[in-house]
């Protein structure tokens, strides 16, 4: 880590020297947690209270030479002084809080970076400097990762602001003689990809520092973000489900899952020490349904693959030739012949064309043309895994280092 401010380091360090040290920062990461949810600078009152009472803190114990932090995160930090005992308690309440619950981490790292951009103060620069390598490590990550989606669009409601903040901290993370490899390597990556001008150059000669062995493996296979997806189909089975009709039922099930249900199927694939890494969370109206983690060791491992650009555009092709030239077969039969059968066929075949169509342009022609594609992993044991919607050339460098690694 690079030499902190004097006045931030004073900070830190009567932070953990504080008698009520473990009280306050607990409090401040509670009221913390809760502006940075809401986005706002200034912390409620009766949530602050709430905290302090259940905790058993009084607001005289917050106080320190810096200040009273359960006033500042009140009031909102008002110069560098408060800034920084904020930002110091805050992340030593952080610390306790990943130290019980390391899965929080991705958690924690989003808010750490909204509180830097908008809270007026930033816990990630008050990190302490003698953090495990696994408890900072995963929430780095989780900067980089929110840092990535950021830049490529995928986090709507954040701003430029938390971008430069999630960069600003990577690069403090990688400025120093004792770099964790792993975390140069994310960095190094991230550094690569990133494609806003600003936030690259803030990490990119600090990353520039790093191992060479690193360095040089230039753009490569961060974590990629896509939605959990079923696994191909078989032709045959496609073709079933199209002149059966089923195929319009699912689309339209998906859409109403998707645009009116609120269906949540994210997912992260990365490669990580102990192999492929996939993680998803299935939610419908707001509520977890399903919460996978999946390892899969190079040994473990079947075949990883992606789709090509546009999977089974011929299939569909086919099909709607097909169907489409049945249509105008019994749509000219029944002009000629005054029957209701043939018309009754003809609107049933209209709606099997309409669900070959609709699949289609979700499975492939929509994906294709945004350039996402499906990655399916194929286990030596258990069923197979599918996750759709990832950046195309992020799929081709993520499969690229695990052949590496299998090498």
């Amino acid at each position: 880590m690079p030499t902190r401010p004097t006045h931030l380091a004073l900070a830190v360090s009567a932070a953990r020297s504080h008698a009520h040290a473990a009280k306050i920062g607990e409090v401040a990461a509670d009221v913390a947690a809760r502006m940075a949810d809401a986005r706002a600078r200034h912390a409620v009152t009766a949530d602050i209270d709430a905290a302090a009472q259940r905790l058993g803190l009084e607001r005289a114990d917050a106080q320190t030479d810096f200040g009273n932090v359960l006033s500042i995160l009140e009031r909102g930090a008002e110069d560098r002084a408060e800034r920084a005992i904020a930002s110091a308690f805050v992340a030593a309440g952080v610390v306790r809080a990943l130290e019980s619950d390391p899965g929080a981490a991705r958690k924690w790292a989003d808010r750490l970076v909204r509180l830097g951009a908008h809270a007026g103060f930033d816990p990630l620069a008050a990190l302490p400097d003698d953090l495990e390598p696994s408890l900072v490590r995963p929430l780095l990550r989780g900067v980089a990762e929110l840092a990535r989606q950021i830049d490529q669009g995928k986090v709507p409601e954040a701003d430029r602001a938390e971008l430069l903040v999630a960069t600003s901290a990577l690069a403090d993370a990688v400025d120093g003689p004792n770099v964790d490899p792993e975390l140069a390597q994310i960095v190094s990556r991230l550094a690569a990809d990133l494609g806003d001008p600003v936030a690259a150059r803030l990490i990119t000669a600090r990353a520039a520092d790093a191992p060479a062995t690193v360095v040089q493996t230039g753009p490569s296979a961060a974590a990629l973000h896509g939605k959990l997806s079923p696994v191909p189909r078989p032709a045959w089975l496609t073709i079933i489900l199209a002149l059966s009709g089923l195929l319009l039922l699912r689309g339209l099930a998906l859409l109403i899952g998707d645009k009116i249900l609120g269906l949540e199927r994210d997912a992260r694939v990365e490669v990580g020490p102990s192999g492929l890494e996939v993680r998803a969370k299935v939610a419908l109206l707001g509520r977890e349904l399903r919460d996978i983690h999946a390892v899969y060791p190079s040994d473990g491992l079947s075949s990883v693959a992606r789709d090509v650009r546009f999977p089974a555009l011929p299939l569909y092709v086919g099909l709607l030739a097909l169907l489409v030239g049945t249509y105008a077969g019994v749509s000219f039969l029944s002009w000629g012949v005054q029957a209701a059968s043939p018309r009754l066929l003809g609107y049933g075949l209209l709606a099997l064309i309409g669900g070959v169509a609709l699949d289609l342009l979700l499975v492939s022609l929509l994906p294709g043309i945004r350039g996402e594609c499906r990655l399916v992993v194929v286990p030596t044991k258990g069923p197979k895994v599918c996750v759709g919607k990832l950046d195309l050339q992020g799929t081709d460098r993520l499969l690229a280092d695990l052949s590496k690694r299998l090498a």
